[in-house]
């Protein structure tokens, strides 16, 4: 008698796949099988990733270390490290693009207090943060402050580019400058003994991230000038800051370049090297260049032998320097956040810091305090001036604080423009500062 057929007709795989579709047989199946039928490998085989968007260093040897870290570091985590490097200031656009776009890169440099601008768009990374500080001891504190937003870190404190003036000992000599000027008013009158020989004093106020910042905030505030009070008013149209004006523009016309309205960061470094200049603020690049280019004087010798690395001039309320600083961050747009912050937390360790910033040859320094002691001063004796003057700097938006309208005066050149009005002759000084009050208040709305 033959065996009666079973009422349940058996699944057959082409059936399980209609049922459940080809997402849930993915998940149920495991080995090659599931990866055939999902045509797609599984979450946990697929390699993880980093992109890291920073600048092309002016010391070049930084450049070599940090692509080797990052080698080092994606070899032993199991992640690919792309790092890419571009002139500094295409910084600020493509990090607008990647914020607006929310994509592109998972960590990005930014310089002053840039990322402030996108504080919402970023990472939380005060637990890095707050564990570098337990560790290693406190930041410089405009550091911390360039860093830091509404009481969180929107960037990890990396580096600092100290600036000071460097100086052709030799041209003052010539000119019968026998020591460094103490004030504005005694470099403008010795200055104007420099360019009369032919070797002026050599300044940006160009739209250019580093040099025309570096000189124009530490040189209003030394006059009483800031854009803000500490409760965030407008205060830029003071007698102080007129004051500030009108000097300045005798002292372009009587000691500085014409040239230097238009420069950027490298022009300066330039034309110190071929000798055209007495003095330009800068920091450290013009007398590394020397050194390893082994740059003869016109007389032969090492250039580098005629530097000197003074501060900055004194005005009415003192001596001010503004140095740089410079953090990572990592947008929120990013799918490798925990990636991004193993990688910035092992590039902060001592063993990897101490390698760049020295292979960097102390063109720059820590933002934490602690390394100002680090045996890199002594191997760079020369460069120990950029240390000693290192924590006399400000934050960009002093008296007020570091947040995004700040980072947007600074991106929009407004403090650096209202000298170049003068430099220019656009403006006259009274006109310049109206300009410049119109314009903070309209970023500022006060």
């Amino acid at each position: 008698m033959a065996k009666k057929a079973s009422s349940k007709r058996e699944i057959t795989r082409r059936d399980f796949v209609k049922m459940t579709g080809i997402a849930g047989m993915a998940a149920a199946a495991t080995g090659i099988e599931g990866i055939l039928v999902s045509r797609q490998a599984p979450v946990y085989a697929q390699e993880r990733s980093l992109h890291f968007l920073l600048w092309k260093n002016f010391s070049p040897p930084a450049d070599v270390e940090i692509l080797r870290q990052g080698e080092e570091w994606g070899k032993q985590s199991k992640v690919k490290v792309k790092i890419e490097q571009i002139n500094a200031n295409d910084i600020p656009a493509r990090a607008a693009a990647a914020i607006e776009s929310k994509q592109g890169p998972d960590i990005i440099q930014f310089f002053h207090n840039w990322q402030n601008q996108y504080g919402n768009s970023l990472v939380d990374v005060t637990d890095i943060c707050t564990g570098l500080e337990s560790k290693y001891g406190g930041y410089i504190d405009y550091c911390k402050a360039d860093a830091m937003l509404g009481g969180r870190f929107t960037a990890v404190p990396h580096t600092v580019v100290p600036n000071i003036y460097v100086v052709r000992a030799s041209y003052m000599k010539a000119a019968g400058t026998t020591n460094w000027p103490k004030t504005w008013d005694e470099l403008r009158r010795e200055g104007k003994k420099w360019k009369a020989k032919g070797h002026p004093i050599g300044q940006t106020v160009g739209h250019t991230f580093g040099d025309a910042v570096d000189f124009t905030y530490p040189y209003l505030w030394s006059f009483g000038a800031a854009e803000r009070d500490e409760k965030g008013k407008v205060v830029i149209a003071s007698k102080e800051t007129l004051e500030a004006l009108k000097f300045f523009k005798v002292l372009w016309d009587d000691a500085m370049d014409p040239a230097g309205a238009g420069w950027d960061d490298s022009s300066n470094n330039r034309s110190f090297l071929s000798g055209a200049i007495t003095a330009t603020n800068n920091a450290p690049s013009i007398y590394l260049t020397a050194s390893n280019q082994v740059i003869l004087d016109e007389k032969g010798a090492p250039l580098v032998n005629d530097i000197l690395h003074v501060p900055n001039p004194a005005g009415p309320a003192g001596v001010f320097h503004y140095h740089y600083s410079q953090q990572l961050a990592i947008p929120k747009y990013s799918n490798n956040v925990e990636a991004a912050k193993e990688f910035i937390g092992w590039l902060m360790e001592k063993d990897q810091f101490t390698k760049y910033l020295r292979r960097g040859q102390a063109y720059q320094a820590a933002a934490l305090k602690v390394y100002m002691q680090d045996a890199m001063w002594d191997m760079f004796p020369a460069l120990k001036p950029y240390r000693d003057h290192l924590l006399e700097g400000q934050h960009v938006g002093w008296r007020g604080s570091a947040d995004a309208n700040a980072a947007r005066v600074v991106q929009n050149y407004v403090l650096i423009d209202m000298l170049a009005n003068l430099a220019t002759g656009k403006m006259t000084p009274e006109e310049s500062l109206k300009w410049g009050e119109g314009q903070l208040k309209s970023i500022y709305g006060a």
